[in-house]
């Protein structure tokens, strides 16, 4: 890991940096803040946007002190398209050559308007395999990151998806070896269910569908007419607990149904298709936004959901215990840091 740069996590509703420094088999937090993400960053090509995120970003640096310029970003799975897979040895160059040739097999995307990166997550020299991460973004967010960061006087070390970051977290620093786990990354638009492979705590599949933080904002909107201020409150204060003023559980009843849906097919192709029976869940990222959502979904699948445990990993410092009810929105900082 290199101590020249900070990790910006670009996220739809929040832009969250961390400046961590790792120490044998933890992870010091040195610094870590996050302000709103500039509103429709990802969705609109106006040159408005990317000044205001620039804004944000420069706001966001000035006001932690960091003197670095160098940064690793994160953007959300939701605005890229990843696969694992599995092919015959061959130097870089071959593989990309390999992928772009078979790009409609691989990428559902116009393979002129998209950059395409790779990352060998194992080998098998005996079957002369590698297991492969393939990540596609579209041209059009990373040249906009790139004139983001240029205004705001950031220089971009690398850009990567949450997946990448969490694969590197996981082999890294949170081991799940000796886990049959599935990794929940409850992100605002979108969640994606990451299957990792007890053996060697990789990530050796993912899938993303549409349910996150603002589907149920949105439902509290249309339902109940309360101002965003309030609904945030009361997702973080209420949520799912039983008994409460006003039975959010009883609402979200259709979203969460959807959400069990997604996970129980999740659950039977990691079983069927790679032979591993899940005997736990982990949940991270805005989960901390919906008070016992671990909760509910446990109740919905019959298998115990947790929280991802970042904070066993985590060395103390001011920044870890400012962020202590918090820390599970960090994991994509964290592991974008690790490089």
């Amino acid at each position: 890991m290199s101590d020249a740069g900070f990790c910006i996590d670009l996220n739809d509703k929040f832009t969250r940096v961390c400046d961590i420094t790792q120490k044998g088999p933890k992870v010091e937090l040195d610094t870590v803040g996050y302000a709103e993400t500039a509103p429709l960053f990802f969705s609109q090509e106006r040159n408005k946007v990317i000044e205001d995120q620039a804004l944000v970003l420069t706001n966001l640096v000035t006001n932690l002190r960091i003197k670095k310029k160098l940064v690793h970003i994160v953007i959300p799975d939701t605005y890229a398209f990843s696969q694992i897979v599995e092919m015959p040895k061959l130097k870089e160059k071959e593989l990309l050559a390999a992928i772009r040739y078979q790009a409609d097999e691989f990428i559902p995307m116009d393979i002129d308007e998209t950059s395409i990166d790779l990352e060998i997550l194992r080998e098998d020299p005996v079957a002369k395999k590698l297991l492969i991460l393939i990540v596609a973004s579209p041209k059009k967010i990373i040249e906009k990151i790139e004139k983001v960061c240029e205004a705001a006087h950031l220089i971009p070390d690398s850009l990567e998806t949450e997946i990448s970051a969490a694969g590197r977290l996981f082999t890294s620093i949170l081991s799940l070896k000796g886990s049959k786990s599935v990794v929940i990354n409850f992100g605002y638009y979108t969640t994606t269910l990451y299957l990792v492979d007890p053996e060697s705590s990789l990530i050796i599949f993912s899938r993303t569908f549409k349910i996150g933080l603002d589907l149920f904002v949105k439902d509290m909107r249309a339902n109940l007419s309360w101002e965003d201020k309030k609904i945030y409150e009361a997702l973080k204060s209420i949520g799912f607990t039983q008994n409460a003023s006003v039975d959010l559980g009883k609402l979200f009843a259709p979203i969460m149904k959807e959400f069990a849906n997604e996970l129980q097919k999740f659950l039977v192709l990691a079983r069927d298709h790679y032979n591993i029976s899940i005997e736990q869940l982990f949940i991270y990222n805005a989960d901390t936004y919906i008070n016992q959502l671990n909760q509910a979904l446990t109740t919905s699948i019959s298998l115990p959901v947790g929280a991802l445990p970042i904070q066993n990993y985590l060395l103390p410092t001011p920044a870890t215990t400012a962020f202590q009810t918090e820390l599970s929105s960090l994991v994509s900082g964290i592991g974008g840091d690790l490089q």
